[in-house]
């Protein structure tokens, strides 16, 4: 059974938007302008999650979620959307009931993350599926072990913790371990603007220098204020070392200067005599999170991928983990397995790093036609490549869903298979 959204809010192109990508998704969706046609079709039918925004005539959406939740009856999740919020908004309305808040403009693929979290969640939760085991910093070598113990003697603080480290190097691995005795982590989107939750969590930022000026303003105030007073911790982090980040003239300079704090997470070939334990422990997490078989790296093997470059760090280590155990059900692996599997996984790194098309246009036309024509063929292909799953041509593209169904359609280009 699809499960069924009410959205409400006041303007006509937001619930008209909300209601195509939504039904895209398979969700069945009911649109409401105002807080007495919200009523009415919540007299008619259950909800599974009401998309409410905040800032509505006669009555705005605080009010209404306080209606709402006011009998100690009502379990709907909710969800506020506002244009104009604010840090105090936010706290206010998940004081209230909410279990989420997003702002306007809406990134796509943040509202839909929220969507599946608030309806795969109990009522007020953290909201996290728990059918997810969370991974953790494996080995026993004394950079790894050190790096946990100071990890857990940071585990009780609310002071912001940055993080440098390698890509592929399991920097959100690093940080979930952190949280894990605060009641999980949020991962933030760098769509949205930053915010915190009521509850004490940790706000994780994957990479600093992706977030835009005023995002980067935005973080190093709360920082700020977060050191005086806080229920909740930043945790920030970044590929780049503390000295290229003071060089970057992307960066915020008072926030480059917090890195000289900064906890580094080692590279994999700073700590290759994990490597027999990282394979036993993926080689039994991808069993039980993916219910492929479990297979046995012998001695020779092990030996073989210590000395292995892993240029994708522990990514790259798993990606070739996760690879071989679908290569056959038989318990062994031999060496001449794991040699062509590594072959593959080189191959195909260069043939992605290879993928181009050529286009022919009229120089007859515009600059306007030819653009148009370029962005044609270059999402036709994508829209081939990720299946039309928009979340996947989202990430390919580097795009925000909302922008995309806008230009896809101006296009002429289906969304889906036809």
């Amino acid at each position: 059974m699809n499960e069924r959204i009410l959205v409400v809010d006041d303007e006509p192109d937001i619930r008209i938007l909300l209601k195509d990508i939504l039904e895209d998704e398979g969700y069945i969706v009911d649109v409401a302008e105002h807080a007495r046609a919200a009523n009415d079709i919540r007299r008619e039918r259950d909800p599974d999650l009401v998309l409410l925004d905040i800032w509505m005539p006669e009555v705005d959406g605080v009010t209404l979620l306080k209606q709402w939740k006011s009998s100690g009856k009502d379990h709907c999740p909710v969800v506020m959307m506002s244009g104009h919020g604010t840090v105090e908004t936010a706290v206010e309305a998940t004081r209230y009931g909410a279990v989420d808040f997003v702002e306007k403009p809406l990134s796509m693929a943040k509202l839909l993350s929220t969507v599946k979290s608030a309806l795969s969640s109990s009522l007020g939760g953290l909201y996290q599926d728990s059918r997810r085991q969370l991974e953790q910093p494996v080995g026993n070598s004394r950079i790894v072990q050190a790096l946990k113990q100071r990890m857990l003697e940071l585990r009780e603080s609310t002071e912001a913790v940055f993080l440098s480290g390698a890509h592929g190097s399991g920097r959100h691995i690093w940080a979930e371990y952190l949280s894990a005795s605060v009641g999980g982590m949020d991962i933030f989107d760098t769509d949205q603007r930053i915010r915190p939750t009521v509850l004490q969590r940790n706000l994780y930022i994957e990479e600093v220098t992706d977030l835009s000026p005023a995002q980067q303003s935005a973080l190093y105030n709360a920082i700020m204020l977060n050191n005086r007073e806080s229920r909740f911790r930043y945790i920030v982090a970044s590929r780049n070392t503390g000295d290229e980040l003071k060089n970057n003239q992307q960066l915020d300079p008072q926030l480059a200067a917090l890195w000289r704090h900064a906890i580094t997470i080692p590279s994999l070939d700073e700590h290759i005599e994990d490597i027999p334990e990282l394979l036993e422990y993926y080689v039994n997490w991808y069993s039980d999170q993916e219910q492929l078989p479990y297979r046995h790296f012998n001695v020779a093997a092990q030996n073989l991928l210590r000395n292995y470059p892993w240029s994708g760090d522990i990514n790259q280590l798993k990606q070739f983990i996760r690879a071989i155990l679908a290569n056959s059900e038989n318990e062994r692996i031999e060496l001449d397995e794991i040699e062509q599997t590594l072959r593959s996984m080189d191959s195909d790194a260069d043939a992605a790093a290879g993928n181009k098309f050529q286009i022919w246009v009229d120089i007859d036309m515009d600059l306007r036609e030819a653009r148009e024509a370029f962005e044609r063929e270059y999402l036709a292909r994508h829209l081939e490549l990720s299946g039309h799953n928009m979340t996947e041509l989202a990430r390919r593209v580097g795009q925000e869903r909302t922008h995309l169904y806008r230009k896809l359609k101006s296009l002429g280009l289906q969304t889906k298979k036809q």
